[in-house]
């Protein structure tokens, strides 16, 4: 029921002494403290802070992070030509190991045709069928590991995108709990409070937007892969 009403709660630890954030509520306000329970410093005095004030916070730590419409809309749109980019290579070679699998399929026959026949022995035909079951396997994992590996970067990045373009919105008139949300995707567990002041490092891709306020644009990308995407693009992009 507390980490209902106190949504910061878990958010943070404190700066001096490691230990964690706590909230508690008091003629109808939330304070968060430290439970100065760290190992390090017991006797931690950091001080209190209002939830209204972490609110504000929380909100400025936030909106750095905010991917420019104009961006966001061509990232997007450079994922919609991977997606089907990726779909058409996914689909030509599903096509081609399937034709090689039933390949494999029709040699098992024929091996199974040649025992009956008496052509080959059995422990030739025990030996023959199992490098082609183990040829076969081999075909069908390719084709699975190649989907998935094309596939299972678009979604978690394409979801990226859209929150970093909602960013700014969340931190002006998000509510409390989705502020928290944004910001542990943005800082996972980095997040401090000094002196009633939040601050953190960020984890990434989100450190990648900062390396866009210092540079003041970004680098046409060749490619948008995870190991090749760059956030960095030309002003005129904007």
């Amino acid at each position: 029921m507390l980490a209902e009403a106190t949504p910061f709660l878990g958010l943070l630890h404190c700066a001096t002494c490691g230990g964690a954030i706590t909230a508690e509520i008091q003629k109808g306000h939330t304070y968060y403290r430290c439970t100065k329970k760290g190992k390090l410093m017991p006797w931690c005095r950091q001080p209190y802070i209002r939830e209204e004030a972490l609110d504000a916070e929380i909100a400025s730590l936030l909106k750095p992070f905010e991917l420019p419409d104009g961006w966001a809309d061509q990232m997007l749109s450079r994922l919609a030509d991977e997606k089907k980019a990726s779909a058409q290579t996914t689909a030509h070679l599903a096509a081609q190991k399937r034709a090689e699998v039933e390949d494999v399929g029709a040699r098992l026959k024929t091996l199974l045709d040649a025992l009956l026949d008496g052509v080959i022995d059995r422990s030739e035909f025990t030996a023959k069928k199992a490098e082609l079951m183990s040829r076969k396997k081999t075909l069908e994992d390719q084709t699975a590991a190649f989907s998935a590996g094309r596939a299972n970067w678009l979604e978690p990045f394409q979801n990226w995108v859209l929150t970093a373009k909602n960013a700014g919105e969340i931190a002006v008139s998000g509510s409390l709990q989705e502020k928290r949300d944004l910001a542990s995707k943005i800082f996972g567990s980095n997040l401090v409070l000094d002196c009633k002041k939040a601050r953190g490092s960020c984890v990434k891709p989100w450190s990648l937007l900062l390396e866009k306020h210092q540079t003041g644009g970004m680098v046409e990308p060749t490619g948008i892969e995870p190991a090749t995407f760059s956030l960095r693009t030309r002003r005129s992009a904007n």
